[in-house]
């Protein structure tokens, strides 16, 4: 891959990710040592929102699958590039404490804290599992809502909240060595689909173009989807997408 002048890479990146994302960039800046890449992280919902408002980024790396078909379907994503890249893994995190399971949401006497789940897609899978195993309408007094999986392993992490449903990937981060946490199984929510997609944007120029596409082809490669899964997401599928119409314009 030929490394290109020093066209900024503008990536938004849902919270869940951006560990991911930054130790994909530091294996992309070793290979690529001109590259310039820059990170706004925040929900999935508000970054869809800033997208929709013209924020000037080139990659969007959300965590689902429907705002990247949306988007698409807008006519505001290039052709060919909305992919799969990861799928995500819901844990449920109790700091401190060992053989967590689902009976510890009954020995909760602190808070529970969970993403937003009109903004989050790890905060709709968290909801989901919570009526699944029946818990929901014990325990939601004592939930607290993050604007992300960010703030939500923050407050496991200052211990504002006692536990908290976040992605694998953050609790190996926060964790370490020990397994203070439970990996839901996947029947409790739905899948937790990670698409990414370039963005148009008027006036990017061919050079900007190939950087930025050389990026985008990088976080799908071998080396890419090892960093991945490495990271606590199981591999997803990248095979063609059927293409969503754009609506007339």
């Amino acid at each position: 891959m030929p490394v290109f002048a020093h066209a900024e890479v503008k990536v938004a990146v849902a919270a869940n990710f951006k560990p991911t994302l930054v130790t994909l960039i530091e294996e992309y800046t070793r290979l690529h040592p001109k590259a310039d890449i820059s990170v706004s992280s925040a929900s999935t919902g508000v970054l869809y929102a800033q997208i929709n408002r013209g924020a000037p980024f080139d990659i969007f790396l959300s965590a689902d699958s429907d705002r990247p078909k949306r988007l698409e379907k807008k006519g505001l994503v290039e052709t060919n590039t909305r992919k799969n890249y990861a799928l995500g893994q819901l844990v449920l995190w109790r700091k401190g404490f060992t053989s967590v399971n689902a009976e510890s949401l009954n020995t909760l006497t602190g808070k529970l804290a969970i993403a937003n789940p009109k903004l989050a897609p790890f905060g709709q899978a968290a909801k989901q599992a919570l009526h699944k195993l029946g818990k929901y309408a014990a325990l939601q007094s004592r939930i607290v809502l993050g604007n992300n999986v960010s703030q939500t392993a923050h407050y496991v992490q200052s211990g504002a909240a006692e536990a908290g449903f976040i992605a694998l990937s953050q609790v190996i981060k926060n964790s370490g060595q020990s397994k203070d946490y439970w990996l839901l199984p996947s029947h409790l929510y739905s899948p937790i689909n990670q698409q990414m997609v370039v963005l148009k944007q008027s006036g990017r120029s061919a050079a900007e173009t190939r950087e930025v596409m050389a990026f985008h082809h990088f976080i799908l490669s071998d080396t890419g989807r090892s960093i991945i899964t490495n990271s606590g997401y199981q591999s997803s599928e990248m095979q063609s997408i059927p293409r969503v119409k754009p609506d007339a314009q």
